[in-house]
């Protein structure tokens, strides 16, 4: 194909949100979009994801987006005709304190106001969702049917294929080197050549504070995030588990605890814990930890240690999951923002 010189929109960055971003432009009628990637699609934080799926959000604004997210899934594959690992297993929330049921009738209350069914449990009925917790110290929890988890990489690639469908072009291996501003408009600089459009969006994940500094000479600003190596493991298989999803036809639904914070979710046969450590471990942020060139379909080596307050509480929670070995651990690089939301500006 040939190169494209211009553009109405050059979106940097191939992982899930600068697909997803030139799959809504396309569909909306915005035909003339570029996506630039600098290796193959997901190749960034997208590939390695847990692909968990809540519509749950104390933030209203958030919350609204996450139910269009999953709505929009749930048709998704059939609409551009690529096939999605979609489990909607639902899931359940636990409250060890009367003020975290506050919170989440709060959040019940605004998911109703957009159509959404979550409902307040007691112990007894957490454990009809899930009968291998332990109940005896909580004061209830929040039953939403509708999450669950994706396959991120697949996800990406048929939002990818609606994209293309609708007229965007994707560019596959082909980085954005810099960019400079004439006449208005801006010049997206790669090794390949330059392409002339209106609007750039920086979706370059752990990547977007260095791209956003291509900007700085223009106006722009700093982007404030800082890049997280964050773990989840997968057990072996549980033979209780594999024996309780023949009798029911299903899988478990995914369990969270936000006060303990992990995710436990099933997986096969096996659960995936991920925790969200406390205190975390920031990447690449002093000299002696440099952030590299190319870090595409790469991992961090394996730290559990850091993890092990959280696997002995949620061994506590679900004595199952200690039951057997680890089968593989995942310790990659996810970009945050500040307050933990999504930056768009």
């Amino acid at each position: 194909m040939t190169f494209p010189s211009t553009a109405r929109v050059v979106i940097i960055g191939g992982g899930i949100v600068g697909v997803s971003a030139l799959y809504h432009l396309a569909k909306a009628g915005w035909s003339d979009c570029v996506l630039l990637e600098k290796n193959e699609l997901t190749a960034g934080s997208t590939w390695h994801a847990a692909g968990n799926c809540p519509n749950f959000a104390a933030n209203y604004g958030i919350l609204n987006m996450q139910r269009y997210s999953l709505e929009l899934y749930r048709g998704l594959g059939d609409e551009v005709d690529y096939p999605i690992n979609y489990n909607v297993t639902g899931s359940i929330r636990l409250a060890h304190s009367h003020e975290r049921m506050m919170e989440f009738e709060r959040v019940r209350g605004m998911a109703a106001h957009m159509g959404l069914t979550m409902d307040m449990c007691t112990p007894d009925q957490l454990q009809q969702h899930f009968p291998f917790l332990e109940t005896h110290d909580l004061e209830g929890g929040l039953w939403d049917p509708l999450d669950g988890d994706i396959d991120p990489s697949q996800v990406t690639q048929a939002l990818a294929n609606g994209a293309r469908a609708h007229g965007a072009t994707i560019l596959r291996f082909t980085p954005a080197t810099g960019v400079s501003r004439s006449d208005g408009e801006w010049i997206v600089q790669t090794e390949k050549g330059d392409i002339r459009c209106d609007y750039v969006v920086n979706a370059a994940g752990y990547y977007a504070a260095r791209v956003g500094d291509w900007f700085l000479p223009h106006g722009g600003r700093k982007v404030p995030m800082t890049v997280m190596s964050h773990q989840y493991f997968l057990t072996e298989a549980i033979p209780e588990v594999e024996a309780w999803t023949r009798e029911h036809g299903r899988k478990l639904p995914l369990l969270r605890d936000v006060d303990s914070s992990y995710y436990l979710r099933q997986d096969t046969y096996s659960l995936n814990l991920g925790p969200y450590e406390r205190n975390c471990q920031a990447a690449w942020v002093n000299a002696d930890d440099p952030m590299p060139d190319d870090f595409s379909f790469q991992l961090y080596p394996d730290d559990l240690d850091r993890l092990e307050w959280y696997i002995m509480d949620a061994m506590e929670r679900v004595p199952l999951l200690g039951s057997q070995g680890v089968q593989r651990n995942i310790n990659g690089p996810i970009p945050y923002a500040p307050d933990g939301l999504p930056m768009v500006g």
